[in-house]
């Protein structure tokens, strides 16, 4: 993860363009920014690709700190497993649509965000999401999951840590739920 810069030479001079150097601290992120988490879980590559599930999905309470933060999921259709296939999730305040990708049983899950309608999106525009699944013995599986986004908080080299604290706090819950699943 990179933090975004100010143009330090426009800074201080009388023509205005240090106003627009603090601009860019609020402007939109036009670069992609991505999250992966990794986590080896005591399971086959089938046991855990049977426990994939989405945050609307998850059968536990989420921590207070994504409970506050994130939108509150509704209950979620059965998940799409064909390359191609849409779904819309919805939540209390919008709802936002996925096309599967890329998908290959026991190996990989990816989606591409199509349609993002959240009034609390507060400047985060989802672009895509993954699942990776690694055999590292029949018994033992690297899952890491990959977020990508957008976002137009500022000023970024405060919101974009702060973001990726909550990015990885969702993984983590996610992974919470897959591994209960996938070890049992």
């Amino acid at each position: 993860m990179t933090l975004k810069s100010i143009d330090e030479s426009a800074i201080g001079s009388d023509d205005g363009s240090s106003l627009r150097a603090a601009r860019t601290l609020t402007t939109a992120s036009t670069r992609p920014i991505t999250i992966v988490t990794h986590r080896i879980i005591a399971a086959s590559p089938v046991s855990v690709w049977k426990s994939l599930c989405f945050y609307e999905d998850v059968g536990q309470k989420a921590p207070f700190l994504l409970r506050l933060l994130l939108p509150r999921p509704l209950p979620a259709a059965s998940p799409v497993r064909t390359e191609g296939e849409e779904t819309t999730l919805h939540y209390e305040d919008g709802h936002y649509a996925k096309r599967v990708k890329k998908l290959e049983p026991q190996r990989h899950y990816e989606f591409d965000v199509i349609d993002q309608r959240l009034a609390s999106d507060r400047g985060v525009l989802l672009l895509s999401g993954a699942y990776t699944l690694d055999e590292l013995s029949s018994k033992k599986t690297d899952l890491a999951i990959t977020t990508r986004y957008t976002s137009r908080i500022g000023p970024r080299w405060l919101a974009e840590p702060i973001e990726g604290v909550l990015c990885r706090r969702l993984h983590k819950h996610l992974l919470d739920a897959i591994q209960a699943q996938s070890e049992r």
